[in-house]
């Protein structure tokens, strides 16, 4: 009899235990959270941008607003988070384009050579100081369909859903979210680069060429600014890789920033 009641209390005792353990599980044998996934350097596709007759764009507008013809466009779907983190600091003085003494160049490579080309219409922001880069920020759009090649045949081509579709994505911008001073007058912008229905974020190196008072209109100043780097058209969706298989066209774009900016 005592045997019998040993085993009981032994079975009741091991039951309580597997009864708390049941009760705990949901606590310790859930799966755990899994980390969310790094940040992509390509972004899921954008929507459509809608292009006006004639568009311009504030910094960190997120929608298109109508402007005069012949500035370039606004950027959709990108936050003006840049905007805001540029605002926590005090904002460097904002320098004006000056677009007799500016250039968006490129240059592709078609089977041998290089083939040269230009974007003519740009705008956006530019606030830049070498002792204030918390608050320097550059914001700047591209009209797609301002390319010129010297080939208006190739550069309706460029235009076409073939390369750049800019009748649905009309601009290209770059937001910088940070500027880095490297050595001397070599400066890095981290941020990103949209065109078309891709954002990626790249680092784009300049040279800081330097301030000075403009020779020819007193009382104003001339700051210089070089950039050169290269992308890959395909990360970008300019092209579906037809001509590259083909061996006419290479995928790398070189492209060549020259800007003298005003105040």
């Amino acid at each position: 009899m005592r045997r019998t009641v040993a085993t009981l209390s032994i079975l009741v005792m091991f039951a309580g235990t597997a009864i708390a353990l049941l009760v705990a599980a949901p606590t310790w044998a859930a799966e755990p959270e899994t980390a969310g996934p790094a940040v992509s350097q390509a972004s899921p596709a954008l929507p459509a941008q809608t292009p006006p007759a004639g568009l311009s764009r504030q910094p960190g507008e997120s929608q298109p607003q109508p402007g005069p013809a012949g500035q370039a466009v606004t950027r959709p779907g990108v936050a003006a988070s840049a905007v805001a983190g540029a605002k926590q600091a005090q904002p460097a003085t904002a320098w004006s384009f000056d677009p007799a003494h500016g250039s968006v160049l490129f240059f592709v490579r078609h089977i041998f050579v290089k083939i040269p080309g230009r974007f003519s219409k740009y705008s956006g922001t530019v606030r830049f100081d070498p002792d204030n880069l918390e608050g320097s920020l550059i914001d700047v759009s591209v009209d797609m369909a301002s390319v010129d090649t010297a080939v208006a045949k190739r550069d309706e081509d460029l235009r076409s859903p073939n390369f750049f579709d800019a009748a649905r994505y009309p601009g290209m911008w770059f937001v910088s979210q940070h500027i880095v001073h490297k050595d001397g007058d070599q400066y890095v912008a981290e941020g990103d680069l949209t065109i078309k229905d891709v954002t990626r974020h790249i680092e784009l190196p300049f040279t800081y060429l330097g301030t000075k008072a403009s020779p020819l209109e007193p009382g104003k100043q001339v700051a210089g600014f070089e950039s050169q780097f290269s992308i890959n058209m395909l990360d970008y969706h300019v092209s579906d890789g037809h001509f590259q298989k083909m061996g006419a066209l290479g995928d790398t774009v070189d492209i060549d920033l020259y800007f003298e900016l005003t105040r």
